[in-house]
């Protein structure tokens, strides 16, 4: 019997292998914001880092309409989802910047 960590991978895996291109563009836009908040973190810049915690989650809830829409699955209850979590990952980011 597969346990559910094991399911859950798998289940991503199939996902990836079906759509390789939406998932490295997906990474590549976090691996850019992780680098660039490491540097805005050294010059301690708050506003050039608020700048980036919007950007990445307007790049990340675009990147979600593009992929499910890809997909073919884009409805308004995808959109409520993404969009609700690109704006509790800013309040979050922006509650631990102070």
């Amino acid at each position: 019997m597969v346990n559910k960590v094991e399911f859950f991978s798998m289940i991503i895996l199939k996902e990836i292998k079906k759509h390789p291109i939406n998932y490295l563009i997906l990474g590549v836009i976090f691996t850019v914001a992780v680098i660039l908040f490491l540097y805005y973190r050294l010059i301690f810049d708050v506003r050039d880092i608020r700048m980036l915690i919007f950007g990445t989650a307007i790049l990340y809830f675009l990147w979600s309409l593009f992929h499910h829409h890809h997909r073919g699955d884009l409805h308004l209850s995808i959109i409520l989802e993404y969009f609700l979590l690109a704006l509790f990952a800013i309040i979050v980011a922006m509650t631990t910047l102070n």
